[in-house]
């Protein structure tokens, strides 16, 4: 399995071989020899990066220090999770997320970069917990990410997209300034101090996929999804109903028949919650 991901022996001789195990524990992936292959040691202690300079997908340009704190306040990171960030520059993002106790692991392609990320972990003392390798952020393994805080363009978010769907319901995306095409962040949130000039904060949920055919104990329910809004119909013996305020929050359901108010969680296969209003009760569908 080629998880498109190569560690790097950018960070110091020192701690090298410490780095190297605690990047493959934090990503708790395989990872064959050929992705482990060594690049030539060419971040220095002196290396200093310039805000602007191009990278190999989106010219660098770090988030402010309380932008960064403050998309972390909105994704409530907490040591519970498993933090990534995808171009990960400087490292900013991760190294404040291990500070909070996270695990957390940044992919960057620039190997300079990845040496002074590394190095900026263990001057902050996270690096059993920061970590950072050197990869495509195109081809990164994010499957076991519980928040994503990223800086990205549009298009490298569009192209990405395929592979948020994908992640497990309820996990975050927090991304500063750029959003997600055709997708309506969760929250949105201005920064007005303290910041300049990246400053919007947008926040999303990754949710369950429910779109298709379910069957209730009196009819069935069809549903449609764009990302957290659904559209759909109830039908009970031949006659169709709209569905209203049909909504996913991570794997929590939520949709209205007439006057009847529907929320629940979803499971796989098998969606179960209570019903209020016109109706009271348990109910569940299955696919």
């Amino acid at each position: 399995m080629d998880y498109g991901v190569i560690f790097t022996d950018t960070m110091n001789r020192a701690y090298g071989a410490t780095r190297m195990a605690s990047c493959m524990l934090a990503l708790g992936v395989a990872v064959l020899s050929s992705a482990c292959a060594q690049v030539p040691l060419v971040a220095e202690e002196t290396y200093k990066p310039t805000p602007g300079q191009m990278g190999k997908d989106v010219v660098w340009v770090p988030s402010p220090p309380a932008v960064v704190e403050r998309m972390l306040d909105i994704a409530r990171v907490t040591r519970d999770d498993f933090v990534m960030d995808l171009g990960s520059g400087d490292g900013r993002n991760i190294i404040a997320a291990g500070r909070r106790g996270a695990r957390a692991v940044g992919v960057e392609f620039n190997p300079d970069l990845v040496g002074l990320s590394n190095r900026n972990a263990a001057r902050q003392g996270v690096a059993d917990r920061a970590s950072f390798v050197q990869g495509d952020m195109f081809a990164a393994d994010m499957s076991q990410a519980s928040v994503l805080a990223l800086f990205l363009l549009t298009d490298n978010l569009r192209r990405l997209t395929p592979k948020f769907i994908d992640m497990k319901p309820g996990s975050r995306i927090v991304v500063n300034y750029f959003g997600i095409d055709g997708w309506q962040p969760d929250y949105e949130e201005e920064m007005k101090s303290d910041c300049e000039p990246w400053c919007v904060i947008k926040l999303y949920i990754v949710p369950a996929r429910v779109a298709g055919k379910w069957r209730l104990a009196e009819g069935e329910l069809e549903l449609e999804q764009r990302f957290q809004v659904l559209f759909g119909t109830y039908t009970v013996s031949g006659a169709k109903t709209g569905i209203t305020n049909a909504r996913m929050d991570g794997d929590r359901i939520r949709f209205g028949i007439g006057g009847v108010q529907y929320t629940g969680r979803v499971h796989g296969s098998r969606m179960e919650g209570e019903r209020s209003g016109g109706a009271t009760g348990a109910w569940t569908a299955q696919r």
